[in-house]
């Protein structure tokens, strides 16, 4: 329905813009159907008329500075015809439907039309997180069943050809099959609307305790745990090259370091 909208929208906008000028001529209903008529012969009124016309106009043009003034022929009248209001309420009613399909689909309207003109950052983060919730529940329920599924039939094989040998538990790898297989999944990040807020955001969560590495750096898309490892090489390269710390390791270890001293001054002071 949307795309037949569109086209006929599309249909109208260039009909109304496909003609800049039209020349009304003085001529009454009877003169006019004689003329239609007889229009397929060659030796006709309105043959003759248009031949008329053709010499006439081509042979009649004034120009002023350059731009051609056509000096009409008598009884004729030069309209210039300007393209009308070809909108006509259809961004309206193009915006009602979107946000219609995007509710049954689950998705704001801004990201099913790319359209963030008219929204704020906390609407956009609303919207964002709103459809990001979804996303993550489907994720879960069907990608991450999928992979948990064949993950399970892997490890299962792994086990019977002897490539990886489990370690002593109370329960076998086919009486606990789904505790053995247990698995989180890291998809793709959610996207930052204004990366400088969600990172300050972040760092307070974990700071405060209400949040772990693992699972920021799962919402960004990441495994910690590789971050980690990288971080740690990178320091080390860096280390080696002669080059300084970055800053947030530098502050880590001040910070360290100023512990252990007001630690050691109250096993002092005690």
């Amino acid at each position: 329905m949307l795309d037949t909208l569109q086209a006929t929208q599309l249909q109208s906008a260039i009909v109304k813009a496909m003609y800049a000028a039209t020349i009304e001529s003085e001529l009454d209903s009877e003169k006019a159907f004689e003329y239609i008529t007889a229009a397929d012969n060659k030796d006709t009124p309105l043959v003759n008329m248009l031949a008329n016309y053709a010499r006439y106009y081509s042979t009649n043009s004034i120009k002023l500075g350059g731009v051609k003034i056509p000096h009409l022929y008598p009884g004729d009248e030069l309209n210039l015809q300007t393209a009308q209001d070809s909108d006509n309420g259809f961004s309206a009613l193009e915006q009602a439907l979107l946000r219609y399909i995007a509710a049954g689909l689950g998705v704001s309207y801004e990201q099913l039309s790319r359209d963030y003109s008219q929204v704020s950052y906390s609407s956009a983060r609303a919207s964002a997180n709103e459809s990001w919730r979804y996303f993550l529940g489907r994720r879960r329920f069907i990608a991450g069943r999928l992979a948990t599924q064949m993950f399970s039939c892997w490890l299962e094989e792994a086990l019977i050809r002897g490539v990886i040998r489990a370690p002593r538990a109370r329960f076998s790898f086919w009486e606990a099959r789904s505790s053995w297989s247990r698995s989180e999944w890291i998809g793709a990040g959610r996207m930052a609307i204004d990366g400088l807020k969600e990172v300050q955001e972040a760092v307070m969560r974990i700071e405060a305790g209400l949040s772990t590495y693992e699972k920021e750096l799962a919402i960004m898309g990441e495994d910690y745990q590789e971050i980690f490892r990288q971080q740690v090489r990178e320091s080390e390269e860096r280390r080696t090259a002669g080059l300084s710390r970055p800053v947030w390791i530098t502050d880590t270890y001040q910070q360290q370091i100023a512990a252990s001293r007001q630690t050691e001054e109250e096993k002092r002071a005690t």
